[in-house]
């Protein structure tokens, strides 16, 4: 037996290592690569000859000059500010796991500290978003201690955290993201959802970081043996659906494009593919509406879709995707901008963020420059009764007035039960923002928080008795996008024994009439809101309002039936996780009975500005 093939046998039984076994010392990492790839002669010569410490040291040369390969976000490479915060803290092991709060994990760092049980507060942890701005920094300063650290905090990550088979099912660990708080630290660490983050992730910082002298040849085996072992366990614990199938399909295709030297790349790549062009055509309706009906997660399916594209095209693989999935792309695409504002945020609607949005500029650009069909932003109302999503505007100028409505069946978990509630743009501002959701799963304290923003009752809606809306099957009665009064009428079986009927009129593009009517034999105490902004509301007469933010304002007339009791309630709604922010409801009481028979109420919104008030 000749010297390659021995080295063949005696690495290939490092391949049948269970992924339970984390660790793989030195030369085991070489039976995983494919040594007969052009660039790596000398490093199979090395092995051949068992020479594996030269062999490592070739190998760093290797991808040290490697050329061909285009791994996102390798030429960010200038630090910005918030890079300097988060590494300047990273270096105290004070982590920046989401935007706020942070902590200090400790100077022997502690991986399963979580003084707030909020699930995405501990999953987060494992994703190590921070870990980008270390290399940043070292590319910016050429200060060796940020990559010191990044070695250092990578090897505890992997020493601590190390993988155990878990049940995906037990733990809850599909798209709801509900994991027992008492679940084991694997549960959290590797969640399939995390897994596929940190393969897209790692690359990016091994691209920053690998030029730096801490990133020895001994730590490049450690690398490429826990990135291989991340993907591995991806493999086998891929989400049967649902959007974390979507970012785990993503790392993988990522992970075989970006490491081509691995001799399992091409069934990476092919996994990845086969999950995303499946999946963008069983997470999406027709005319182009994902199925969470969620404008965040919408938004953020895209974002992934098309950063899969662009990852293929940079890398000279453009069969990758077929047609057919580009033109639902599109019609993703279109559908988003549809209902999102000027500034490029979108509508707070279920558990989306108000700024964890995509640059829609760059996505035009993107978008249109692969595909056949167009994306072209409207400047005119537009609906898609298919699945409930309606946006009232005259253009799309920071002046503009826009109203998205949200008028949809119940949805996916991700969803709220808020049918027919909207938000309202006007000069500028968001003058009548919706709820927004202040935070996912965790401990009784955190869903409790969840179920207070998710409730019908933060909504611009009517409610009875403050109850949360049965599940809906909405009924479109008219929608009317063009002309002088353009008009839609949506209805639902509000609560067993109460249908809800909202017509909403743009009348000359420049106001907007509200008009609810309720019937059935329920009884109780029904409730109308209305929430603004965070600016200042005055109360000019019975029924008349004035509310104020900056150079922008809204006068708001309400009129119920006889027996309606005004008043103005301050309440929470909440942009972004673990943020909130009090604000002033104007809200209409009025009791129904037996004899109340159909009720009506009707709300007038008139927006202004100073400048031409």
């Amino acid at each position: 037996m000749n010297a390659s093939r021995r080295l063949l046998c005696i690495l290939g039984l490092f391949a049948f290592l269970p992924v339970t076994a984390f660790a793989c010392d030195g030369k085991e990492v070489f039976s995983l690569l494919d040594l007969e790839r052009p660039g790596l002669e000398q490093v199979k010569s090395l092995c051949e000859r068992k020479q594996w410490k030269n062999a490592s040291a070739a190998l760093l040369d290797y991808y040290r000059s490697r050329q061909g390969i285009v791994i996102p976000g390798q030429e960010v490479r200038e630090a910005s500010a918030r890079d300097s915060l988060r590494a300047e803290d990273a270096l105290q092991h004070t982590f920046h796991v989401l935007k706020d709060p942070v902590w200090n994990y400790g100077r022997k760092i502690d991986w399963t500290y979580w003084p707030v049980k909020d699930i995405e507060m501990r999953v987060q942890l494992h994703r190590q978003g921070w870990w980008a701005s270390l290399g940043r920094m070292y590319c910016t300063t050429g200060e060796e201690k940020y990559a010191r650290e990044y070695v250092y905090e990578f090897r505890d990550w992997v020493r601590k955290n190390p993988y155990l088979p878990f049940d995906i099912d037990q733990y809850g660990t599909v798209s709801s993201g509900a994991i027992p708080i008492d679940a084991p630290n694997e549960c959290f660490a590797w969640r399939p959802l995390e897994v596929g983050i940190r393969l897209l992730r790692w690359c990016t910082h091994f691209s920053l970081l690998e030029d730096a002298e801490s990133f020895t040849p001994a730590f490049l085996l450690e690398f490429l043996c826990a990135y291989h072992q991340n993907a591995t366990v991806l493999m086998q614990s891929f989400s049967p659906a649902g959007n974390h199938l979507i970012h785990q399909s993503q790392g993988i295709l990522r992970a075989g494009i970006c490491f081509p030297e691995f001799k399992d790349a091409e069934t990476w790549v092919k996994a990845g593919v086969e999950n995303l062009n499946l999946e963008i055509l069983r997470q999406s309706y027709p005319d182009g509406c994902h199925f969470e009906l969620d404008p965040g997660y919408h938004i953020g399916f895209v974002e992934s879709y098309d950063e899969a594209i662009q990852l293929a095209l940079s890398n000279h693989r453009p069969e990758l995707f077929p047609s057919e999935c580009l033109d639902r792309l599109v019609r993703m695409t279109n559908y988003y901008l549809d209902y999102c504002y000027p500034d490029g945020t979108h509508p707070c609607f279920s558990d989306a963020r108000r700024y964890d949005d995509l640059a829609t500029s760059e996505l035009l650009e993107d978008v249109n420059g692969y595909c056949d069909a167009r994306v072209e932003p409207s400047s005119q109302s537009s609906g898609h009764p298919d699945t409930g999503f309606y946006t009232f505007r005259n253009g799309r100028a920071a002046e503009s007035i826009i109203m998205p409505v949200k008028a949809t069946k119940r949805g996916m978990w991700h969803a709220q039960p808020d049918f027919g509630t909207f938000e309202l743009w006007a000069y500028g501002k968001k003058l009548m923002p919706d709820a927004g959701a202040y935070t996912y799963s965790g401990d009784e304290e955190i869903e409790r928080q969840r179920a207070y923003f998710k409730a019908t009752a933060r909504h611009n809606a009517l409610t009875l008795d403050d109850r949360d809306y049965d599940d809906p099957q909405p009924r479109v009665l008219e929608w009317q996008p063009e002309g002088r009064e353009q008009s839609l009428c949506v209805e639902h079986e509000a609560y067993e024994g109460l249908t809800r009927r909202r017509r909403i009129r743009f009348v000359d593009e420049a106001y907007i009439v509200v008009e609810d009517e309720v019937s059935g034999p329920a009884t109780g105490r029904l409730t109308l809101r209305n929430g603004l902004g965070g600016g200042i509301l005055t109360e000019t007469a019975p029924g008349e309002y004035i509310y104020r933010d900056g150079d922008a304002g809204l006068c708001i007339s309400i009129m119920g039936p006889e027996g309606s009791r005004l008043s103005i309630d301050r309440d929470w709604y909440s942009e972004a996780m673990h943020e909130k922010c009090l604000r002033p409801v104007i809200r209409l009481d009025l009791d129904r009975t037996p004899e109340s028979g159909v009720q009506r109420f009707v709300t007038v919104l008139r927006p202004f500005s100073t400048d031409n008030q």
